[in-house]
């Protein structure tokens, strides 16, 4: 495999924000739910939209949130994140190392996105590539986010790699014919998170961002 192009998740990935977001969620459930019990139930679905979130809760916990309630539950989370999220330990210098053209693919709302990239430091890093349901595209599982990425960069899914720490990105990547590195060393990740990503379909999982280039590098050869 030839690798020509790198497409990365942002929260989990770029910014080390899932436990921010995680945090904000369960600030705003607590009060109508076990929050041990909502933990458990949320860390597998972190990377999923919050209306999807929702219809998980109301069918798995009988928890309903109407409408306007998730739509205050996402802009919370979207405020924290911007304010509270940094990046993810040496994805910088890893991504600058790497030297391949990038694109972002994200679940979360572009202004999201780009507001936290820019405090990052690494917006500039990806110019104009950045691919959110904003722009008419169904969200991760869906594979539309991954196939706007790679068509944004003219790139052939089968020499283009993903970087997810989700399930439903790993899910979205697979299915777009992408090949996907699974990460894991954001603050939020947990012990089970690697094997469900690689029961997902993630080709490989690690869990320090520095090792990036070479471990890229023996990829390519």
């Amino acid at each position: 495999m030839t690798l020509k192009h790198l497409i990365c998740d942002c929260d989990g990935v770029l910014l080390d924000s899932e436990s921010v977001a995680l945090a904000a969620i369960l600030d705003g459930l607590s009060d109508r739910a076990d929050r041990a019990q909502l933990d458990a139930f949320l860390r597998p679905r972190l990377g999923m939209t919050l209306s999807h979130i929702a219809d998980d809760l109301a069918l798995e916990m009988g928890l309903v949130l109407s409408r306007a309630e998730t739509l205050h539950l996402e802009s919370v989370v979207e405020a924290r994140c911007i304010a509270e999220a940094q990046s993810i330990r040496g994805v910088r210098d890893a991504l600058v190392a790497v030297g391949l053209p990038l694109a972002v693919a994200s679940n979360s709302s572009q202004s999201r996105v780009e507001a936290g990239l820019k405090n990052a430091g690494l917006w500039s890093l990806f110019a104009d590539q950045v691919y959110t349901p904003g722009r008419g595209l169904r969200p991760k599982p869906a594979p539309d986010l991954y196939r706007a990425a790679c068509a944004g960069l003219g790139a052939d899914p089968a020499s283009s790699l993903v970087l997810e720490d989700s399930v439903a990105g790993v899910t979205a990547a697979r299915a777009a014919g992408l090949v996907v590195l699974g990460f894991v060393g954001a603050r939020h990740g947990e012990p089970a998170a690697a094997q469900r990503l690689r029961d997902a379909g993630a080709s490989d999982v690690f869990d320090d961002m520095t090792t990036l280039p070479a471990r890229l590098a023996a990829w390519g050869k």
